[in-house]
């Protein structure tokens, strides 16, 4: 059974509507850190500490991006900017669900024009 017109052509505003709110996100100039921010958790060899007992401290971050010719890179955080690359990280991770998002509006507005086009279509016997 296919939509009504209307209703295809109201999905197909609600998708637009979708899009420009995915393309406003994609495209705002904020930092982000292309690759993996990743944190490593260790266990300091204190007696007295927590992690004795089973919680590591957090030791270290890392970038881990990949550069030419297919190669991964590991690049050690400093202190001072772990803040700010684990924000970056975030950002860039939310940069590419938005793009799965829009991938998937694409693909779901390329089938209402599609049944658009059946419903407009000479039917010749």
């Amino acid at each position: 059974m296919t939509k009504s017109r209307r209703k295809l052509l109201d999905s197909h505003h609600e998708l637009q509507k979708q899009r420009k709110r995915l393309l406003r996100r994609l495209t705002q100039d904020q930092e982000m850190a292309i690759g993996t921010v990743s944190e490593v958790y260790r266990k300091c060899g204190n007696a007295r500490c927590r992690c004795a007992k089973g919680e590591a401290h957090l030791q270290t971050i890392f970038l881990f991006n990949d550069e030419k010719q297919g190669r991964r890179r590991c690049k050690l955080v400093r202190r001072a900017d772990e803040a700010r690359l684990l924000k970056a990280g975030k950002r860039y991770r939310e940069f590419r669900q938005d793009l799965k998002q829009l991938r998937a509006i694409d693909k779901q507005e390329k089938q209402i024009l599609m049944a658009l086009a059946k419903q407009r279509g000479i039917r010749y016997k």
